[in-house]
């Protein structure tokens, strides 16, 4: 079951090279649900609401018809999100640390936990009528606001899938306007102080 692609607000053309090499192995039977960090870095001239952070894990697969066509059979799950901050958790992360950046760290809220596991049995079930190639793919949803003013608003983001594990780059320096479309950077990351900004919004 391969990683189709994994998603911090950017598509997989973004993934450096790199860190394809790094994830290649990593499948939904490898992956540890516990042990699976986010972490965005941006510029201070963002910021991220405290508690609208969503990961959504999904395995689909393609099957076959009994008239030769095919579909797609997809299981997801959409999993809220719970900020770290202490020093023991951001440590691996202190190199991205300085005036001129802000770095935000996630973990999967344990209370959602038996929801990927229970995922993971579904997808691990499956048999019969696909061809055994099975994708896994991860995103992270955000929300938040921009100062005004701001102009680009550089991201980086970077994942662990195991402990102890490194953090790898998903995207490097990337524009957030580059992620999504003008309406929809406009209803996640308004001008900060605008109506319902950073006030429990969540992302859609």
């Amino acid at each position: 079951m391969a990683l189709a692609c994994t998603v911090l607000l950017a598509g997989c053309g973004s993934v450096p090279v790199s860190s394809l090499w790094k994830l290649r192995k990593l499948s939904l039977e490898t992956l540890e649900p516990a042990a699976l960090r986010a972490a965005v870095v941006h510029s201070p001239s963002l910021q991220l609401a405290p508690n609208g952070a969503v990961l959504t894990v999904a395995v689909s697969r393609q099957l076959r018809l009994a008239n030769g066509a095919h579909t797609t059979e997809r299981l997801e799950e959409k999993l809220p999100l719970q900020a770290l901050h202490s020093s023991a958790d951001m440590r691996p992360l202190i190199e991205h640390e300085s005036p001129q950046s802000a770095v935000h760290l996630w973990r999967i809220d344990p209370a959602a936990l038996p929801r990927l596991q229970a995922l993971r049995t579904r997808a691990m079930a499956w048999k019969g009528t696909d061809d055994g190639k099975r994708e896994l793919t991860l995103g992270v949803e955000l929300t938040g606001c921009q100062k005004s003013g701001s102009t680009r608003q550089a991201i980086t983001t970077l994942m662990r899938f195991a402990e102890p594990g490194e953090y790898i780059p998903i995207v490097r320096n990337i524009d957030l306007a580059e992620t999504m479309s003008a309406a929809e950077l406009k209803q996640r990351f308004p001008v900060c102080g605008a109506a319902g900004e950073l006030s429990g919004q969540q992302p859609g």
